[in-house]
């Protein structure tokens, strides 16, 4: 705090004093200050790998430079930097750029937006897609995405196919009106309140979702019988994270969408409701999972292995070792893992743990090959800095950072297949071969 108070001291001595009765112009306050303070700390404390000063201090120079661009000033100037900057005079050299900025152009200078245009700047330096300044609403957005979002819908996820639009139900979520309705996995929707199918993904979930309350017309077909239209009425639903149910054979299938703050809690119900005398091995769908919450991902795997599931390393200090939890109960029964090249960061670490473990079997394609850990860092006007503190590498010590994992039976999946249906899965088809061999 007393460096921020220095720097708030410094940099008010750039800005002038307006005249009596002038017109009021942008000022610098404490929390502008703070925001920056923050974002230079943050990253040459906690980046993974060590950080130059005079690179931040190009970057938010860039920032600065674009964002005044953007505000109709042709040619910013920006004050020349000392040959030799250090740790501290890097910092310092940040601030008063945007100081300056804020005293020569305060009529094009909205502050806060300057100061997330200079953290952009210094963030983008570093060349690394997964570390990122989110604004206030979307970082709302992106907790929002892993803990949960309700939805006024019907419950049930949907493919929809890139060429002809044909829309698919993959699943349909307990409890909810599709299900309450009848919808099945495996159905096609022909029409939408009349009209049919079209457009992207997103144009079709908009064309289901609405009001809470409202009704939906949809007419299905299934095994290729055009069946009475139905008229759902749309409820608000938080999609759950996990879903399973039993396939023939005596197999249990869970698909995890992703790993958020419920997929632990949701995956113990899915175990619990499968666990029965009929049902002797087990699919995990990880396929399109792009990860979540670490935690999470140890909790998950606790069901299938034992001892360390993941080790992370920061740029200095001893790796730390996350281990399963030894009091959720071991899944004794043979297991496959779906994986594909849409498979990344929290799942690895799943599919990696399970994979040195000998726990199961792999099956699939190639994974994304996201090896590095995310953590988030809150700013003052309700955004926060998402960026890479450490490498994590699985129980074996493999790196697997954009190199990803190769499942131990390679299943190309082929164009038209539905994900999660028998018969029109190669990867689950062959996942479903395994166990069946593996009990015989």
């Amino acid at each position: 705090m007393r460096r921020t108070l220095a720097l708030l001291a410094a940099v008010l001595l750039l800005i002038p004093v307006p005249a009596r009765g002038a017109a009021p112009r942008a000022s610098l306050s404490a929390l502008d200050l703070i925001a920056l303070e923050i974002g230079y700390t943050t990253v040459m404390a906690r980046y993974y790998r060590p950080v130059d000063p005079l690179v931040l201090v190009d970057g938010a120079r860039r920032g600065i430079v674009a964002y005044l661009r953007k505000q109709g000033v042709a040619n910013p100037a920006l004050p020349a930097l000392p040959p030799h900057t250090d740790r501290y005079a890097a910092e310092n050299a940040i601030a008063r750029d945007v100081a300056l900025a804020v005293a020569r152009y305060p009529s094009r200078v909205q502050t806060a937006a300057l100061v997330n245009a200079t953290l952009d700047g210094e963030l983008a330096a570093l060349h690394d897609p997964y570390t990122v300044l989110f604004r206030a609403a979307a970082y709302k957005k992106f907790v929002a995405f892993l803990d949960g979002t309700a939805n006024a819908g019907i419950g049930a996820e949907l493919d929809v196919d890139p060429q002809t639009h044909a829309v698919r139900v993959v699943d349909v979520f307990p409890g909810s009106p599709a299900e309450a309705a009848g919808v099945r996995r495996g159905d096609t929707i022909a029409s939408i309140d009349g009209g049919a199918p079209a457009g992207s993904p997103s144009d079709v979930l908009a064309a289901l979702r609405g009001k809470a309350g409202t009704a939906v017309r949809l007419v299905l077909v299934r095994d290729g019988v055009q069946r009475d239209p139905l008229s759902i009425v749309r409820q608000t639903i938080v999609a759950p994270d996990v879903t399973g149910y039993a396939l023939p054979g005596g197999i249990g299938y869970v698909r995890l969408r992703s790993f958020g703050a419920r997929s632990a809690q949701q995956l113990d119900g899915v175990l619990a409701t499968l666990h029965a005398p009929d049902v002797h091995a087990y699919v995990l769908d990880l396929r399109a999972n792009g990860g979540g919450y670490r935690d999470d991902a140890v909790a998950i795997a606790s069901h299938f292995v034992r001892g360390t599931v993941v080790t992370t390393q920061e740029r200095t200090g001893a790796p730390s070792v996350f281990t399963a939890k030894s009091a959720t109960p071991l899944l004794h029964a043979p297991l496959a893992v779906l994986i594909d090249a849409d498979t990344a960061s929290a799942s690895e670490i799943v599919a990696g743990a399970i994979q040195d473990n000998r726990a199961g079997t792999l099956v699939g394609a190639k994974t994304f090959g996201k090896g590095l850990v995310q953590e988030t860092f809150a700013l003052p006007d309700g955004g926060a800095i998402k960026m890479t503190t450490a490498r994590y590498r699985t129980p074996a010590g493999r790196d697997i950072e954009g190199v990803g994992i190769t499942p131990d039976v390679v299943v190309p999946e082929p164009a038209g297949a539905h994900p999660g249906e028998p018969g029109h899965d190669p990867q689950l088809d062959r996942a479903l071969a395994l166990l069946a061999a593996s009990s015989s």
